[in-house]
């Protein structure tokens, strides 16, 4: 194997160490605002669920992107069916790690879900998307996409939130056919995460794009 070429694969618990940065990057301010409590912060939160099943940050939902032993990108698939389910799990997780503090991290929570909203049925849902700085500009963001399409042939759309400052990856999801649903404004203290688009795509688009 080409020790430069980039493999895709269902994450694993040990990959813990190179994913959690580069699912922290997918959206930093987000991550900070709902899991920054006390003496914990989003790393903790992450590295306590990500290692665990059934929860919405847990490897299982994950596949990565890897140069040789490297992981270099992330991104997350799942869908309406399977989604309160994981949810319900992203909650015990909050409660194991926070305790007495859990509903402060809840409630901001909450908050955020009224802009990244829950998948919508029968559609499969993509974030987490995230290749480490020194691999970008390579494809990897694009060819992450569209494997993860490709493992799940029967949804007939797929969507994805991005935040309304981050240009490249909305350039990127558009060429890949992805266009602006909705622009939906963060309900919390202005200013303390970006607003976001969220946006659908057709998956015959994205596997046929250039």
């Amino acid at each position: 194997m080409n020790p430069t070429s980039i493999e895709i694969r269902p994450a694993s618990p040990e990959d813990h160490e190179a994913a959690i940065p580069l699912i922290y990057s997918s959206g930093p301010a987000a991550w900070s605002y709902v899991f920054e409590e006390g003496k914990y912060s989003p790393f903790d939160f992450l590295a306590s669920s990500f290692v665990r099943r059934g929860n919405t940050i847990s490897y299982t939902n994950h596949y990565v992107a890897t140069i040789g032993k490297e992981v270099v990108g992330t991104i997350l698939a799942y869908h309406s069916s399977s989604f309160l389910l994981l949810n319900g799990g992203t909650a015990f997780r909050i409660l194991s790690l926070y305790g007495a503090k859990s509903f402060s991290v809840i409630g901001r929570g909450l908050t955020m879900e009224k802009m990244i909203q829950a998948p919508k049925s029968g559609c499969l849902y993509l974030g987490h998307i995230a290749v480490s700085e020194k691999h970008r500009g390579k494809g990897i963001g694009k060819d992450l996409i569209r494997h993860v399409v490709n493992q799940f042939p029967k949804y007939g759309k797929v969507s994805l939130d991005v935040s309304q400052v981050n240009p490249n990856a909305i350039g990127l999801y558009q060429k890949l056919g992805f266009k602006t649903v909705e622009a939906r404004s963060f309900q919390g203290i202005e200013g303390r995460v970006p607003n976001h688009y969220y946006m659908e795509a057709d998956p015959k688009e994205i596997l046929n794009s250039v």
